[in-house]
């Protein structure tokens, strides 16, 4: 019985010293864990601080760095305006070059326009000026009747002779027969004829001294004047000895 009370004792004992002893290795480790943490954080905050006194010192050694680092900015922003202003001007110009060529495109058209108009139009009075000068048995300037090669006959006609219609239907009466000779008819009130009107007759080849008193019939032969009738009678006898 001593015995095992004796054992018992030591079985105690030695529980409680190992309990002591795992203990003490439990409080070891916190500490070292508590001195392992403490040394992190210590070197952490020295880390931090030195991270913090290094950035103020160089905002505090490096102002000029600052400066230049601004006028790099101001100047990129000042080639990003002026690229802006560049590309805002080009579009502008473009816009206007378009509207230059669209109004030159439509002023062409519509001169375009305007000359075939024109050109109709011109058409037009020349074929009735034609037709007229036709029906008029080709009207002709006194001053270019010697230049017609040929043989025939002008009549210079004086408006205001009261027997116009009737040398008039005698020439259409004349123009009807085809071995008829060409009459040509010179109006004394055109501009170009009104010169050869005068007081006194000269009837010369020479245009420069040619003159009429009034309506006149004159037979052209080989570019020279050969006969001429300046009375009623006379105008009135030979037509109707052409017909």
């Amino acid at each position: 019985m001593e015995d095992n009370k004796k054992k018992v004792t030591k079985n105690k004992t030695e529980g409680a010293n190992k309990k002591k002893t795992e203990s003490k290795k439990i409080e070891t480790r916190k500490s070292e864990t508590k001195k392992s943490g403490a040394k992190k954080k210590s070197e952490g905050k020295e880390i931090k601080g030195k991270t913090l006194l290094e950035k103020a010192q160089e905002e505090k050694v490096s102002p000029d760095k600052t400066k230049e680092d601004n006028k790099k900015k101001a100047i990129k922003d000042a080639r990003r305006k002026l690229n802006y202003a560049k590309t805002s001007d080009g579009e502008e110009f473009g816009r206007l070059i378009k509207i230059i060529l669209i109004v030159t495109v439509i002023m062409v058209v519509f001169y375009g326009v305007t000359v075939v108009v024109t050109n109709k139009v011109k058409e037009a009075k020349d074929e009735q000026s034609s037709e007229s000068k036709g029906i008029q048995y080709d009207n002709i300037m006194v001053g270019s009747m010697l230049k017609i090669n040929g043989n025939f006959y002008v009549l210079i006609e004086d408006q205001d002779d009261p027997r116009i219609s009737e040398y008039d239907t005698l020439r259409q009466t004349i123009a009807a027969n085809p071995d008829a000779p060409k009459i040509f008819v010179a109006d004394l009130s055109d501009s170009f004829n009104s010169s050869y009107l005068s007081s006194e007759s000269n009837y010369e080849s020479d245009m420069t001294k040619f003159k009429v008193t009034g309506t006149t019939l004159v037979k052209i032969e080989n570019h020279k004047i050969t006969e001429t009738y300046d009375s009623y009678d006379e105008i009135n006898d030979k037509l109707k000895e052409l017909e």
